[in-house]
Protein backbone atom coordinates (compact mmCIF):
# COMPACT_ATOMS: atom_id res chain seq x y z
CA UNK A 1 0.00 0.00 0.00
CA UNK A 2 3.05 2.31 0.05
CA UNK A 3 2.12 3.80 -3.32
CA UNK A 4 -1.46 4.48 -2.25
CA UNK A 5 -2.68 8.02 -1.45
CA UNK A 6 -3.13 9.34 2.02
CA UNK A 7 -6.74 10.13 2.92
CA UNK A 8 -7.94 12.85 5.27
CA UNK A 9 -11.37 12.46 6.88
CA UNK A 10 -12.54 15.95 7.79
CA UNK A 11 -15.27 16.02 10.46
CA UNK A 12 -17.10 19.25 11.28
CA UNK A 13 -18.98 19.52 14.57
CA UNK A 14 -21.23 21.97 16.37
CA UNK A 15 -23.04 20.85 19.54
CA UNK A 16 -23.39 17.24 18.40
CA UNK A 17 -21.41 15.72 21.24
CA UNK A 18 -24.02 12.99 21.64
CA UNK A 19 -23.27 11.74 18.10
CA UNK A 20 -19.66 12.80 17.61
CA UNK A 21 -18.12 9.63 19.04
CA UNK A 22 -19.88 7.48 16.44
CA UNK A 23 -18.54 9.68 13.62
CA UNK A 24 -14.97 9.61 14.94
CA UNK A 25 -15.09 5.87 15.64
CA UNK A 26 -16.27 5.21 12.09
CA UNK A 27 -13.38 7.24 10.71
CA UNK A 28 -10.82 5.46 12.87
CA UNK A 29 -12.28 2.04 12.01
CA UNK A 30 -11.76 2.28 8.24
CA UNK A 31 -10.27 -0.76 6.52
CA UNK A 32 -7.95 1.53 4.55
CA UNK A 33 -4.78 2.06 6.61
CA UNK A 34 -3.32 5.41 5.60
CA UNK A 35 -5.76 7.95 6.99
CA UNK A 36 -5.75 11.00 9.20
CA UNK A 37 -8.84 12.15 11.06
CA UNK A 38 -9.26 15.91 11.48
CA UNK A 39 -12.06 17.07 13.79
CA UNK A 40 -13.06 20.73 13.80
CA UNK A 41 -15.23 21.92 16.66
CA UNK A 42 -17.00 25.14 15.74
CA UNK A 43 -17.47 26.68 19.20
CA UNK A 44 -19.66 23.98 20.75
CA UNK A 45 -21.20 24.62 24.16
CA UNK A 46 -22.15 21.00 24.94
CA UNK A 47 -19.81 18.11 25.79
CA UNK A 48 -18.25 17.95 22.31
CA UNK A 49 -14.80 19.06 23.40
CA UNK A 50 -14.66 16.45 26.13
CA UNK A 51 -15.53 13.81 23.54
CA UNK A 52 -12.78 15.10 21.26
CA UNK A 53 -10.21 15.17 24.07
CA UNK A 54 -10.91 11.51 24.88
CA UNK A 55 -9.36 10.45 21.55
CA UNK A 56 -6.00 12.01 22.33
CA UNK A 57 -3.39 11.77 19.58
CA UNK A 58 -5.49 9.43 17.44
CA UNK A 59 -7.12 12.48 15.85
CA UNK A 60 -6.05 16.00 14.96
CA UNK A 61 -8.37 18.35 16.84
CA UNK A 62 -9.00 21.95 15.85
CA UNK A 63 -11.03 24.00 18.34
CA UNK A 64 -12.34 27.35 17.14
CA UNK A 65 -14.92 30.00 17.88
CA UNK A 66 -18.31 29.59 16.26
CA UNK A 67 -18.32 30.77 12.68
CA UNK A 68 -20.60 28.36 10.84
CA UNK A 69 -20.07 25.19 8.85
CA UNK A 70 -18.19 26.83 5.97
CA UNK A 71 -15.68 28.40 8.33
CA UNK A 72 -15.20 25.03 10.04
CA UNK A 73 -14.43 23.32 6.74
CA UNK A 74 -12.08 26.12 5.70
CA UNK A 75 -10.12 25.82 8.95
CA UNK A 76 -10.05 22.03 8.82
CA UNK A 77 -9.01 21.76 5.19
CA UNK A 78 -6.09 24.09 5.85
CA UNK A 79 -4.49 21.55 8.21
CA UNK A 80 -5.22 18.36 6.27
CA UNK A 81 -2.39 16.58 4.46
CA UNK A 82 -4.27 13.92 2.50
CA UNK A 83 -4.28 13.49 -1.27
CA UNK A 84 -7.98 12.63 -1.00
CA UNK A 85 -10.39 14.39 1.37
CA UNK A 86 -13.62 12.80 2.67
CA UNK A 87 -16.10 15.14 4.35
CA UNK A 88 -18.18 13.95 7.31
CA UNK A 89 -20.86 15.66 9.40
CA UNK A 90 -20.53 14.77 13.06
CA UNK A 91 -24.04 13.28 13.30
CA UNK A 92 -23.36 10.86 10.43
CA UNK A 93 -20.91 7.99 10.09
CA UNK A 94 -18.99 6.00 7.48
CA UNK A 95 -19.27 2.30 6.84
CA UNK A 96 -15.87 0.59 7.39
CA UNK A 97 -15.04 0.11 3.70
CA UNK A 98 -15.89 3.67 2.64
CA UNK A 99 -12.37 5.05 2.25
CA UNK A 100 -11.03 1.86 0.62
CA UNK A 101 -13.72 2.05 -2.04
CA UNK A 102 -13.17 5.76 -2.69
CA UNK A 103 -9.43 5.18 -3.08
CA UNK A 104 -10.02 2.33 -5.53
CA UNK A 105 -12.26 4.55 -7.67
CA UNK A 106 -9.98 7.58 -7.60
CA UNK A 107 -6.72 5.73 -8.24
CA UNK A 108 -8.33 3.73 -11.03
CA UNK A 109 -9.47 6.94 -12.74
CA UNK A 110 -6.73 9.60 -12.53
CA UNK A 111 -8.83 12.25 -14.29
CA UNK A 112 -11.46 12.33 -11.54
CA UNK A 113 -11.68 15.30 -9.19
CA UNK A 114 -14.49 13.98 -7.01
CA UNK A 115 -16.37 10.85 -5.93
CA UNK A 116 -19.90 10.93 -4.48
CA UNK A 117 -21.46 7.87 -2.86
CA UNK A 118 -24.94 6.81 -1.82
CA UNK A 119 -25.99 8.17 1.58
CA UNK A 120 -28.56 6.11 3.44
CA UNK A 121 -30.78 8.07 5.85
CA UNK A 122 -31.93 6.35 9.04
CA UNK A 123 -34.10 7.37 11.98
CA UNK A 124 -32.02 7.90 15.12
CA UNK A 125 -34.79 6.75 17.49
CA UNK A 126 -36.12 3.72 15.63
CA UNK A 127 -33.19 2.72 13.43
CA UNK A 128 -35.54 2.62 10.45
CA UNK A 129 -33.76 3.09 7.13
CA UNK A 130 -35.49 5.38 4.70
CA UNK A 131 -35.77 4.43 1.02
CA UNK A 132 -32.89 5.65 -1.08
CA UNK A 133 -33.98 5.69 -4.73
CA UNK A 134 -31.14 6.19 -7.18
CA UNK A 135 -32.26 9.02 -9.45
CA UNK A 136 -29.04 9.42 -11.37
CA UNK A 137 -26.60 7.53 -13.53
CA UNK A 138 -23.79 5.68 -11.81
CA UNK A 139 -20.14 5.57 -12.76
CA UNK A 140 -18.10 8.27 -14.46
CA UNK A 141 -19.64 11.71 -14.91
CA UNK A 142 -18.66 14.74 -16.92
CA UNK A 143 -21.26 17.38 -16.08
CA UNK A 144 -19.06 20.42 -16.67
CA UNK A 145 -20.86 21.75 -19.74
CA UNK A 146 -24.43 21.28 -18.49
CA UNK A 147 -23.57 22.74 -15.08
CA UNK A 148 -22.04 25.84 -16.67
CA UNK A 149 -25.20 26.12 -18.78
CA UNK A 150 -27.23 26.33 -15.58
CA UNK A 151 -28.66 22.82 -15.78
CA UNK A 152 -26.66 20.66 -13.35
CA UNK A 153 -27.78 17.06 -12.90
CA UNK A 154 -29.56 16.07 -9.73
CA UNK A 155 -27.05 14.97 -7.10
CA UNK A 156 -29.00 13.74 -4.06
CA UNK A 157 -25.83 12.83 -2.16
CA UNK A 158 -25.61 14.65 1.19
CA UNK A 159 -22.43 16.29 2.44
CA UNK A 160 -21.09 13.19 4.20
CA UNK A 161 -21.09 11.35 0.89
CA UNK A 162 -18.67 13.80 -0.77
CA UNK A 163 -15.01 12.95 -1.38
CA UNK A 164 -12.50 14.94 -3.43
CA UNK A 165 -9.03 14.90 -4.82
CA UNK A 166 -7.03 17.53 -3.01
CA UNK A 167 -6.35 19.62 -6.12
CA UNK A 168 -10.10 20.01 -6.67
CA UNK A 169 -10.83 21.19 -3.14
CA UNK A 170 -7.92 23.60 -3.34
CA UNK A 171 -9.87 25.39 -6.08
CA UNK A 172 -13.16 25.36 -4.15
CA UNK A 173 -11.85 26.27 -0.69
CA UNK A 174 -11.90 28.57 1.13
CA UNK A 175 -15.67 28.60 0.96
CA UNK A 176 -17.61 31.83 1.43
CA UNK A 177 -18.22 31.93 5.16
CA UNK A 178 -21.57 33.77 4.99
CA UNK A 179 -22.92 30.32 4.03
CA UNK A 180 -23.66 29.44 7.64
CA UNK A 181 -26.64 27.76 9.18
CA UNK A 182 -26.21 25.93 12.49
CA UNK A 183 -29.56 24.19 11.99
CA UNK A 184 -28.57 20.95 10.31
CA UNK A 185 -28.93 22.64 6.92
CA UNK A 186 -25.77 22.05 4.95
CA UNK A 187 -23.58 24.04 2.59
CA UNK A 188 -23.04 20.98 0.40
CA UNK A 189 -24.86 22.41 -2.65
CA UNK A 190 -22.21 25.08 -3.15
CA UNK A 191 -19.43 22.48 -3.01
CA UNK A 192 -21.20 20.02 -5.32
CA UNK A 193 -22.11 22.56 -8.00
CA UNK A 194 -18.61 24.02 -8.18
CA UNK A 195 -17.06 20.54 -8.29
CA UNK A 196 -19.40 19.49 -11.09
CA UNK A 197 -18.32 22.55 -13.08
CA UNK A 198 -14.59 22.02 -12.52
CA UNK A 199 -13.87 18.31 -12.96
CA UNK A 200 -15.04 14.92 -14.05
CA UNK A 201 -16.17 12.71 -11.22
CA UNK A 202 -17.70 9.40 -10.19
CA UNK A 203 -21.09 8.46 -8.76
CA UNK A 204 -20.47 5.30 -6.74
CA UNK A 205 -23.06 2.52 -6.60
CA UNK A 206 -22.05 1.70 -3.04
CA UNK A 207 -23.93 2.56 0.16
CA UNK A 208 -20.93 3.82 2.10
CA UNK A 209 -22.36 6.53 4.34
CA UNK A 210 -25.11 6.65 6.95
CA UNK A 211 -27.02 9.89 7.63
CA UNK A 212 -28.79 10.16 10.97
CA UNK A 213 -32.20 11.89 11.01
CA UNK A 214 -32.87 13.27 14.49
CA UNK A 215 -34.55 16.12 16.33
CA UNK A 216 -32.02 18.79 15.33
CA UNK A 217 -32.06 18.04 11.61
CA UNK A 218 -35.47 16.41 11.19
CA UNK A 219 -36.67 19.44 9.22
CA UNK A 220 -35.32 17.48 6.26
CA UNK A 221 -38.59 15.56 6.47
CA UNK A 222 -40.79 18.60 7.30
CA UNK A 223 -41.54 20.21 3.91
CA UNK A 224 -42.44 23.77 4.99
CA UNK A 225 -39.53 24.24 7.36
CA UNK A 226 -37.14 22.63 4.91
CA UNK A 227 -38.37 24.90 2.12
CA UNK A 228 -37.67 28.07 4.11
CA UNK A 229 -34.27 27.01 5.41
CA UNK A 230 -33.24 25.72 1.99
CA UNK A 231 -34.42 29.00 0.49
CA UNK A 232 -32.23 30.94 2.90
CA UNK A 233 -29.23 28.86 1.92
CA UNK A 234 -30.01 29.19 -1.80
CA UNK A 235 -30.17 32.98 -1.58
CA UNK A 236 -26.68 33.14 -0.08
CA UNK A 237 -25.31 30.37 -2.30
CA UNK A 238 -26.65 32.03 -5.44
CA UNK A 239 -25.00 35.34 -4.55
CA UNK A 240 -21.64 33.75 -3.90
CA UNK A 241 -21.73 31.53 -6.96
CA UNK A 242 -22.44 34.62 -9.06
CA UNK A 243 -19.67 36.69 -7.48
CA UNK A 244 -16.95 34.03 -7.31
CA UNK A 245 -17.55 31.81 -10.33
CA UNK A 246 -18.26 33.68 -13.58
CA UNK A 247 -18.75 30.36 -15.41
CA UNK A 248 -21.64 29.57 -13.05
CA UNK A 249 -23.58 32.83 -13.26
CA UNK A 250 -26.48 31.26 -15.16
CA UNK A 251 -26.82 28.63 -12.45
CA UNK A 252 -26.37 31.25 -9.74
CA UNK A 253 -29.35 33.29 -10.95
CA UNK A 254 -31.56 30.20 -11.02
CA UNK A 255 -30.51 29.20 -7.50
CA UNK A 256 -31.01 32.71 -6.17
CA UNK A 257 -34.45 32.95 -7.82
CA UNK A 258 -35.55 29.66 -6.29
CA UNK A 259 -34.45 30.82 -2.84
CA UNK A 260 -36.25 34.14 -3.24
CA UNK A 261 -39.40 32.36 -4.38
CA UNK A 262 -39.24 30.04 -1.37
CA UNK A 263 -39.14 33.06 0.94
CA UNK A 264 -42.04 34.73 -0.80
CA UNK A 265 -44.06 31.52 -0.48
CA UNK A 266 -43.34 31.15 3.26
CA UNK A 267 -43.80 34.64 4.65
CA UNK A 268 -41.31 36.94 2.95
CA UNK A 269 -37.69 37.87 3.55
CA UNK A 270 -36.33 38.18 7.06
CA UNK A 271 -34.80 41.55 7.94
CA UNK A 272 -31.31 40.07 8.08
CA UNK A 273 -31.44 39.13 4.39
CA UNK A 274 -33.32 42.05 2.86
CA UNK A 275 -30.37 44.38 2.42
CA UNK A 276 -28.13 41.70 0.92
CA UNK A 277 -30.84 40.55 -1.49
CA UNK A 278 -31.80 44.08 -2.53
CA UNK A 279 -28.17 45.01 -3.16
CA UNK A 280 -27.59 41.90 -5.27
CA UNK A 281 -30.70 42.42 -7.39
CA UNK A 282 -29.96 46.12 -7.84
CA UNK A 283 -26.53 45.34 -9.30
CA UNK A 284 -27.82 42.91 -11.91
CA UNK A 285 -28.44 43.95 -15.50
CA UNK A 286 -32.03 44.72 -16.43
CA UNK A 287 -32.50 41.39 -18.30
CA UNK A 288 -30.99 39.49 -15.38
CA UNK A 289 -33.20 41.31 -12.89
CA UNK A 290 -36.28 40.53 -14.95
CA UNK A 291 -35.26 36.86 -15.16
CA UNK A 292 -34.78 36.64 -11.39
CA UNK A 293 -38.12 38.25 -10.55
CA UNK A 294 -40.07 36.15 -13.07
CA UNK A 295 -38.45 32.92 -11.89
CA UNK A 296 -38.97 33.84 -8.23
CA UNK A 297 -42.65 34.54 -8.89
CA UNK A 298 -43.06 31.14 -10.52
CA UNK A 299 -41.29 29.37 -7.65
CA UNK A 300 -43.38 31.29 -5.12
CA UNK A 301 -46.60 30.25 -6.82
CA UNK A 302 -45.50 26.63 -6.99
CA UNK A 303 -44.50 26.78 -3.34
CA UNK A 304 -47.91 28.03 -2.27
CA UNK A 305 -49.49 25.22 -4.27
CA UNK A 306 -47.37 22.70 -2.38
CA UNK A 307 -44.83 21.80 -5.05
Amino acid sequence: MNDQPRVSILINNYNYGRFLGDAIDSALSQTYPDIEVVVVDDGSTDNSRQVIASYGARILALLKENGGQASAFNAGFAVTTGDIICLLDSDDYFNPEKVQRVVEIMTGNPSLGWCFDIVREFDHDTGERYPCPIAHELGKWDARAVTAAGKPPLVPTALSGLSFRRKTLERIFPMPEPIRLNTGCSSDAYIKWVALALDEGWMADDELTMMRVHGSNAFTRRPVEKKRLSGQLELITGIWLYDRWPLLQRLALKVFSRGLGAHWATGGLESGHKQRVQSFVRNLTLPQRSEVLIRASIWSTLGRLGY
